[in-house]
């Protein structure tokens, strides 16, 4: 079918959040905090409540799931994210920053679990990778876009930035619901396949290698998999097998490089002199570059093995950081410029080898059902990003800006030493 076929009008209200939650304030509201309050701990803390509210996803799958008022929490969501966007450089003091922007996150997540839902529960299982991907797609360009927009705002200031945020989200709304307005929502496919098999079902690993831009690589795929104390205690039995020191080796990778996507924009212009818009633009355009890397990297994995490409993507950043904490050291300011530059590019594309590669052997080494493998790869990414943000506002408190490389590449060489070698392929036995 025509790529028509697999897109429906309200992906571009997904695609506007795309823009504003993952490119206006990464690097709008770091920039604010170390502007208002002249601490650089204070942005750790507010980017730290906002990560920790974008893991909420599972809450709200088991909400939309039971109540099917998908639309009431997709618009919803969107409309709080707009209140509080528009609040935030109106109010003063760490908790209340540290409350909206924890809102601003649970919002996210909000909108973003039901945007997937609303393919899964509505439409046949052949269809849920094309129109997957679709949607991860308009959300990646949306990203795309946003950080180009952050570019171009912030030269006006935060508020002025975060203001267009909101702005932004309310003709998302009205595209949503024009675009739903005749859309019937009942279950008129397979009533028995719902979120909860797929949560048990699921194989997600053909939705990695659609081309989609991501901040740390949390993504839409979060939003299948519950992880519930049972699973933990199943999990605490798995830690000495190969997939559990695989899961270690992603938190550690999390965990050590949170921090330095929380303060990147600040990082680069008061380490390296590279203004809030030159960052942005080159990460919007570097992360467009790396979109063609989701396709080869699938490739690279059918051909040398998924352990190898993961164990490459890693050596790669651990590289760019590597290069980033050498250039603080370095005396001439354009080389220094020049290295940041060049590290920064390469962080950004690691990623999709790295991301495609980890969901891979997330299935390849798993001894249990897909939709329990993938909730485990999920949350440890987001317990170590969560972590790792807090971590690092302590550690750039009393180390400044070098913690963050310094984290990134501890946390990197953990995450070799604990899980290094590639080791063999083998068939997931389905529990």
């Amino acid at each position: 079918m025509a790529p028509r076929q697999w897109i429906e009008g309200w992906y571009g209200a997904y695609g506007i959040l795309g823009a504003v939650s993952s490119g206006i304030i990464p690097i709008t509201v770091p920039l604010m905090m170390a502007q208002a309050t002249g601490k650089l701990s204070t942005v750790g803390y507010v980017m730290g409540a906002f990560n920790l509210g974008a893991i909420s996803s599972p809450i709200w799958g088991n909400i939309a799931d039971k109540t099917k008022a998908f639309r009431a929490i997709f618009f919803g969501g969107l409309a709080i994210e707009a209140v509080a966007m528009a609040a935030f450089p109106l109010v003063h003091g760490l908790i209340a920053w540290f409350v909206i922007a924890l809102l601003i996150g649970i919002s996210t997540a909000a909108v973003a679990t039901c945007a997937t839902l609303m393919v899964v529960e509505f439409h046949p299982v052949k269809e849920w990778t094309p129109r997957i991907g679709w949607l991860q797609t308009f959300n990646g360009a949306g990203q795309a876009i946003g950080l180009l927009l952050a570019g171009v705002l912030v030269t006006a200031g935060y508020r002025v930035a975060l203001w267009a945020g909101a702005a932004l989200l309310l003709p998302a709304i009205g595209l949503g619901v024009w675009a739903l307005r005749r859309k019937a929502m009942h279950y008129a496919l397979d009533p028995s396949v719902t979120i909860r098999w797929l949560r048990s079902h699921g194989d997600l690993t053909p939705i990695s290698r659609f081309a989609r831009v991501e901040l740390l690589g949390g993504g839409i795929l979060r939003h299948f998999s519950i992880i519930n104390i049972q699973s933990l205690k199943t999990f605490a039995a798995l830690l000495p097998t190969r997939f559990g020191r695989f899961m270690t080796s992603i938190f550690l990778l999390f965990f050590g490089i949170a921090g330095f996507f929380a303060y990147f924009p600040v990082f680069l212009h008061k380490s390296f002199h590279i203004s809030p818009m030159v960052t942005s633009f080159d990460y919007a355009i570097t992360a467009g570059l790396g979109v063609f890397l989701y396709p080869l990297a699938g490739r690279w994995c059918g051909w040398l093995g998924a352990g190898t490409i993961y164990l490459l993507g890693r050596i790669i950043r651990l590289a760019a950081f590597a290069i980033m904490l050498a250039a603080i050291v370095v005396h001439a300011e354009m080389v220094r410029m020049i290295l940041a530059f060049g590290s920064f590019s390469l962080v950004i594309l690691a990623w999709p080898v790295i991301s495609v590669s980890a969901t891979e052997l997330t299935s390849e080494l798993s001894p249990m059902n897909q939709g329990f493998a993938q909730g485990l790869y999920n949350a440890a990414n987001a317990v170590g990003t969560v972590a790792g943000t807090y971590a690092a506002g302590a550690a750039v408190a009393y180390m400044q800006f070098k913690s963050l490389a310094i984290l990134a590449v501890a946390g990197l060489l953990l995450s070799l030493l604990i899980d290094g070698l590639p080791g063999q392929r083998k068939q997931m036995v389905v529990a």
